[in-house]
């Protein structure tokens, strides 16, 4: 089970709401239910505003127990995640040089505020923020490659346009991808072969063919990269896939869904 800890200067307003909206959204999740600790706190812990419990109850979420407490007092604790919301606490994360892994949401103080409407707007924006965060997190996914290794691997144009065209495609042969990308077989060969090392693709054959595919178990935030490159830069295969169109009883796998 990981620990999530939601830090922030009172522990009063954008803390209380993350904690409550992120318990709330692992239960509604058969994925992450079970997964997650969540807990809050401040350096400077305030009583929790009133507004916290307007927009809670208005979304049906459970408020009970929210209490203030002292980030200090946690400081012994291991936290595999530590967010801070707010660039003071951005500033305290030295409490937590153990984490696995420091974040910083920066969230506008809503308590200023004299009405309850910028507490909706905070709760609206964590709930993007953790939906997203559960979707990359949640499953136990396999360790392929590192952010950086896969960088690496897309900043190369032949190797990019490669996994576009089987993000598109689900599965691609070497012979279509070699007529669709205009690049000899050599050379397209030696890439896929770096894909697959790497872990990003698996090769399937079937007959005659090899086809280069996804595998099932990719994790959740390499899919999340690739699928926004692919929507991001919409035309950047165009060529390709018509290319690729143009090849007469081209052959598709017949196992790879």
């Amino acid at each position: 089970m990981k620990r999530i800890l939601f830090l922030c200067t009172g522990n009063s307003a954008r803390s209380q709401l993350a904690e409550a909206l992120m318990r709330h959204m692992c239960r509604d999740s058969a994925v992450t239910i079970g997964q997650f600790e969540i807990m809050s706190a401040g350096m400077a812990p305030e009583s929790v505003d009133p507004r916290v419990y307007e927009v809670l109850n208005y979304h049906n979420i459970n408020a009970d127990n929210l209490t203030s407490t002292l980030a200090s007092s946690l400081q012994d604790q291991h936290f595999d995640v530590v967010i801070t919301l707010c660039d003071k606490a951005n500033k305290e994360c030295a409490l937590f040089p153990d984490s696995d892994a420091l974040i910083h949401w920066d969230f506008k103080d809503p308590k200023p505020l004299s009405d309850s409407q910028g507490f909706y707007d905070v709760f609206d924006g964590l709930k993007a923020k953790i939906a997203l965060f559960l979707m990359l997190h949640g499953d136990n996914q396999s360790d392929t490659i590192g952010a950086v290794e896969l960088f690496k691997i897309m900043s190369d144009p032949l190797r990019l346009r490669i996994l576009m065209l089987i993000h598109d495609e689900r599965a691609l042969s070497v012979g279509d991808l070699t007529k669709a990308l205009q690049a000899s077989q050599p050379k397209v060969s030696r890439h896929l072969a770096l894909l697959r090392d790497s872990g990003v693709l698996h090769d399937q054959r079937e007959g005659v063919c090899i086809f280069y595919h996804f595998p099932a178990d990719l994790p959740q935030w390499i899919q999340h990269t690739l699928d926004t490159v692919r929507n991001g830069q919409p035309a950047l295969i165009n060529q390709e896939k018509i290319r690729l169109s143009a090849i007469k009883n081209r052959k598709k796998p017949q196992s790879i869904n």
